[in-house]
């Protein structure tokens, strides 16, 4: 019941309603839908009231949920996958290395990691920063700019001010325990294709976050100056 009992529980339903994303999500897995809008309830109201302690571990259930449903239906398998053109490049940028750094490259340590690690580390770090970017939130991306991956607008621009409101606020109080969740979200959701057809959803809950408490303190802001 301690989800119900919040006055500003209605923008955050709105703010799930009303995005395109979600509808997405719906209509092409029900189950997902609604797990994730329980998920943004429990992200909202355990975040924005102080972490309140008995919603700590439906936040981390329904999170790891949505985790394993992402990596049983779309995991990165190219992570530990290198196409005949990767390899190319990889070779030429060895060749440059070897040439121009001499013995600071060509050591175990260095040559190790260039052949065992550099090329997955760089698709990891690709998925980290793409799920991190807000045009692929607010904008649907052009279909060449990322090979493969099914873009559509996920949130109506009209929520971005909002969003980024939210995030500023974020950022000043700090929230540390969002902070924390957020490292982990990334860092977890780094494993999961961008072809995914239903989107980073683990992103889903803290976007929402961010616009609700944005459009909560610019409704406070402006019951101040009447």
């Amino acid at each position: 019941m301690i989800l119900f009992k919040s006055p500003w529980l209605l923008i955050q339903l709105i703010v799930i309603f009303l995005n395109p994303w979600w509808w997405i999500i719906f209509q092409r897995n029900i189950w997902v839908g609604l797990l994730v809008i329980i998920l943004s309830l429990v992200v909202f109201k355990y975040f924005w009231y102080s972490n309140i302690e008995k919603l700590l571990l439906p936040l981390l259930i329904f999170t790891a949920i949505s985790f394993f449903i992402s990596v049983k239906d779309a995991f990165d398998i190219s992570i530990f996958r290198y196409s005949t053109l990767e390899i190319q490049q990889l070779n030429k940028r060895h060749e440059f290395y070897a040439n121009g750094l001499g013995k600071i490259y060509t050591n175990r340590i260095s040559l190790s990691y260039f052949k065992d690690f550099n090329l997955p580390i760089s698709k990891l770090q690709r998925n980290f920063f793409g799920n991190l970017d807000p045009n692929q939130y607010f904008f649907a991306s052009h279909p060449r700019e990322r090979a493969g991956v099914e873009e559509f607008q996920k949130y109506i621009p009209l929520f971005l001010p909002f969003f980024v409101i939210g995030l500023l606020y974020s950022i000043h109080v700090p929230l540390l325990a969002l902070l924390i969740y957020l490292v982990i979200v990334s860092l977890i959701s780094s494993v999961i294709s961008a072809s995914y057809n239903l989107g980073p959803i683990l992103f889903f809950p803290l976007i929402n976050f961010m616009i609700t408490i944005g459009i909560i303190l610019s409704l406070k802001f402006l019951k101040t100056i009447k």
